[in-house]
């Protein structure tokens, strides 16, 4: 009876530990296709985005390098707005003060963060990991033109927003002065329930000219700080398309310790206009 017993316990033992491995053994199988297609999945998916915003491709190199990694992919699908094709009304912005925060300041300052890092991009470390240096940087540029555009466009909404914000403000400002004077008079007549009732209508006014004022200070942040990034943008076009030549042949003109005056004479060094002249 002892030993049955021992071998209905040894045949669970067996039959159970099966289980387990097969268990296991599918695991190891599912996380193994899901490498080999989930990347090729994940990167059309990319693709797909990119044509979708119109935003010029620059390939899996020249995105990674002119994103600088600087976002997490998290980050990106977060942001709750297309600055450039998707723009909140304000009346809706202070209607929903959460996705009002989202849309208005989340939105901007992770499209803010993501310009710099194109800017910051390293153009020598781009070119050099380039199979064909002339066709990343015509993608570079690209993309940087893009984003100039895109932004004096942008401007011109955040502007817009400015001065119905400001004229919201007003409004506003005046509603709770007259709010102020009927709850005077309320309270003189003693009158409770009117009394009630603008108490109620002065703190809801007076929150949503807390917050038109808050979107106020942030929409002039903004404003300032897309200007300084597209400023910097126009002079880092300048730079690479006047210099496109130089850069796709990798040369270096070396600026001597003295007789610089003979840079010109010799034509190593042009200015912009003089370039200009000769094409």
């Amino acid at each position: 009876m002892a030993l049955q017993t021992e071998i209905k316990d040894f045949t669970k033992k067996v039959l159970l530990l099966g289980i387990v491995l097969s268990f296991l053994v599918n695991l190891v199988f599912i996380y193994i296709s899901s490498l080999s297609g989930g990347s090729s999945t994940y990167a059309a998916g990319n693709d797909g985005k990119f044509r979708r915003a119109s935003v010029p491709y620059l390939g899996s190199t020249g995105v990674a390098i002119a994103m600088n990694i600087g976002l997490h992919e998290k980050e990106r699908q977060d942001a709750p707005v297309n600055l450039y094709s998707e723009v909140m009304p304000i009346g809706e912005v202070l209607a929903d003060t959460g996705v009002g925060r989202q849309k208005l300041i989340s939105s901007n300052m992770v499209a803010a963060s993501e310009y710099l890092n194109v800017l910051k991009t390293d153009v020598n470390k781009l070119l050099d990991s380039a199979n064909d240096r002339e066709a990343m940087l015509e993608s570079f540029l690209d993309q940087l033109k893009y984003r100039y555009t895109s932004t004096q466009s942008y401007l011109g909404i955040l502007s817009a927003q400015t001065t119905e914000l400001q004229g919201t403000v007003a409004t506003s400002n005046q509603s709770i002065e007259t709010i102020k004077a009927a709850l005077t008079v309320a309270y003189k007549n003693l009158d409770y329930d009117k009394t009630e009732e603008l108490i109620t209508s002065y703190l809801a006014e007076k929150q949503k000219n807390t917050y038109a004022q808050t979107y106020l200070v942030f929409l002039g942040k903004f404003i300032s700080t897309y200007q300084i990034l597209n400023a910097y943008n126009k002079t880092l076009l300048d730079t690479l398309i006047n210099n496109k030549e130089a850069l796709i042949k990798n040369v270096t003109v070396v600026m001597p310790d003295s007789g610089t005056n003979l840079m010109k004479q010799l034509n190593l060094v042009k200015t912009e206009a003089e370039w200009k002249a000769r094409q």
